[in-house]
């Protein structure tokens, strides 16, 4: 049996609002989870954050599955984490294209805040098989916890 050195008790805390969105400013990449209804489908996003919406900058083929299942998917997950410490915040909402007249605004979040503000082309696809767009996360529900780490014991 394993004890916890300072008894019992919960091992996660509730990131407040703005811990949130320092975690949100911070990691620059993350994990988008769509669903076509049946499957769901997961995929790392480098992303930038304003603290409004976060903004991907999709580059993508005629037959992405990505942007099949975007297409199929009400309400998408957005995850970020990081190991010390250990938090992550969840970010729930619609996904839709970026309006052309706020597309500056979606350039200026990638590029202060995205882990890899660059573009990720498919190797042997030339730039007339790709589409890039800007896509926005508005976010419905934001939470954020930060989790106690500790080794376990072995009671005597």
């Amino acid at each position: 049996m394993f004890t916890r050195p300072d008894g019992p008790g919960s091992m996660t805390s509730e990131l407040s609002e703005s811990e949130s969105d320092e975690l949100l400013c911070e990691a620059g990449v993350g994990v988008l989870a769509v669903t076509d209804g049946s499957d769901a489908y997961s995929v790392p996003e480098s992303f930038g954050y304003d603290g409004e919406r976060l903004y991907f900058q999709f580059v993508y083929t005629e037959d992405s599955k990505k942007m099949a299942f975007l297409e199929e998917t009400e309400t998408v997950s957005f995850t970020v984490h990081e190991a010390t410490p250990a938090r992550s915040v969840i970010v729930q909402g619609e996904v839709e294209r970026v309006p052309d007249d706020d597309e500056s605004r979606a350039a200026t979040a990638i590029a202060e805040n995205a882990s890899i503000p660059t573009l990720n082309v498919y190797p042997g696809t030339g730039p007339d098989d790709i589409d890039i767009d800007y896509y926005q996360l508005t976010p419905a529900e934001i939470t954020g916890r930060q989790f106690e780490l500790y080794t376990p014991q072995k009671s005597e």
